[in-house]
């Protein structure tokens, strides 16, 4: 995982990253195999005017690649964002589900989050019990500045204070006044998460700090925490009751349920439209013909494999946005119309859900949904490789993974994670992933669907 450091280094502050993003510094040397109906992929193009004209004989840049600068500086922002798998969370994809008052109160809550997404002044704080939706308002806004341009930086609060106690470290490769210092004036801040209760008294002290220097310079800053204002600290309570600071969003309840088991294991509303009939092979315009060749085979394995669901298949590819949530989806949906069972898992989603089992008032037992996952009929597992590396992370995937590998269980899996790398290491869980006897690995050559303009159906 990049040091956080150098995430935060490369976003720098407002002013330095606009002027980045203007000069459109290349951020590696990668090339792409274009084609283009106007320039023919030269990239440029001799305006077609009159001798005597004042373009006659000049050139100009064709609109493939100014629609490639676009993407560049979309995708530069992205990786500075560290938002990881909330980089899906959209305001376009949110669910507003629930009981009347229920989808008012979280409407209310949208609507003034879509808001301060285009306005960005001051402070927004977003309070409300877990599963609330107030984190994937938060990443929804973070995307949002993601697409207009403007640089944030998302993080959990506990992740920060870890990654400021490491900068003490001997082998630590930034000091920690760089990383406070890059931490306070990032142009727009999310702190996920935020909590008092446990924490020590030198955190108190180093958030105060941040949020202290923030609300000073009226910084964009957005704020999640599952905390009363009352049982916040009185430093950051006077500045959430500072009307010209910030706006305060209370969300009362669980808008979607899902403190409910009923829906885990369920394909999410808005991925469900996701099919083999909507998904193009062709990709938008700027994919090449080795792009589409890889796509069209993933996408005739996966057919197959909705037909005869044996072993596993593993959906693979280092860039996101290359279809392989689609296809797993698809398959899914082919399976459910042939009376197949299908348990959807979202990794990172999943391993949070779990987690939070332990909770002494959660009704949910552990031993029986964890049971069900394993020994599902077939089990999606999308984005593995994403979520947070722990410990018990690791442990509970490994006895997902190895218990449907010893009987043959119907598994799919999308992943970003170079699963052969990762055998090197002695992963036991990437060696049964890559076993040959069991399924095959389909790695998907393309580029991000979503940055850029789709092609047309003909």
């Amino acid at each position: 995982m990049e040091n956080l450091g150098n995430i935060l280094d490369r976003l720098g502050t407002a002013n330095e990253l606009r002027n980045r993003i203007a000069t459109n510094e290349p951020e590696n040397d990668e090339k792409y195999e274009l084609t283009c109906d106007v320039c023919g992929g030269k990239g440029w193009l001799t305006p077609n005017v009159p001798t005597g004209h004042p373009d006659f004989g000049s050139s100009i840049t064709c609109q493939c690649r100014e629609s490639d600068k676009i993407e560049d500086a979309a995708k530069k922002l992205l990786s500075y964002s560290n938002l990881g798998f909330l980089s899906r969370s959209r305001f376009e994809n949110t669910q507003i589900n629930g009981k009347t008052n229920l989808q008012e109160n979280f409407q209310d809550a949208f609507n003034r989050s879509l808001q301060f997404s285009t306005t960005l002044e001051g402070w927004l704080l977003l309070s409300g019990p877990h599963g609330s939706g107030k984190t994937h308002l938060a990443a929804s806004i973070a995307n949002r500045c993601i697409e207009n341009g403007v640089p944030s930086f998302f993080i959990l609060m506990s992740d920060l204070m870890d990654h400021l106690r490491s900068t003490y470290s001997s082998t630590s490769d930034i000091t920690y006044d760089n990383l406070f210092d890059l931490v306070k004036n990032a142009p727009v801040l999310i702190l996920d998460g935020v909590s008092y209760k446990s924490s020590t008294p030198w955190a108190i002290e180093k958030l105060n700090q941040i949020l202290n220097h923030r609300a000073n310079g009226m910084l964009p800053t957005v704020i999640t925490t599952a905390e009363s204002i009352d049982s916040l600290d009185p430093f950051l309570a006077s500045r959430i009751q500072d009307i010209n600071l910030c706006q305060y969003i209370e969300i009362s309840q669980s808008y979607d349920n899902k403190d409910d088991s009923w829906d885990l294991g369920n394909i999410p509303g808005h991925l469900s439209r996701m099919t083999f009939e909507s998904f193009d092979p062709r990709g938008r315009v700027r994919t090449d013909q080795k792009s589409i060749d890889s796509i069209k085979t993933s996408l005739n394995s996966a057919k197959s494999y909705a037909n005869n669901p044996d072993g596993w298949l593993t959906l693979y590819s280092t860039t996101s946005g290359v279809g392989k949530t689609h296809l797993a989806i698809a398959i899914a949906n082919e399976l459910q119309k042939n009376g197949h069972r299908v348990f959807f898992a979202f990794v990172p989603e999943l391993m949070d859900y779990l987690r939070s089992t332990f909770s002494p008032n959660n009704p949910t037992n552990i031993d029986s949904l964890f049971s069900e996952i394993k020994n599902s009929n077939v089990l999606i597992l999308d984005d593995l490789g994403e979520e947070r590396n722990s410990g018990w992370t690791q442990e509970r995937l490994y006895q997902i993974i190895v218990h449907r590998h010893n009987h043959r269980l119907p598994t799919i899996i999308t992943t970003r994670t170079d699963f052969i790398k990762e055998a090197q290491n002695n992963s036991a869980v990437a060696s049964r992933i890559q076993d040959p006897s069991i399924g095959q690995i389909l790695n998907i050559h393309s580029v991000d669907y979503r940055l850029g303009n789709y092609r047309q159906n003909t």
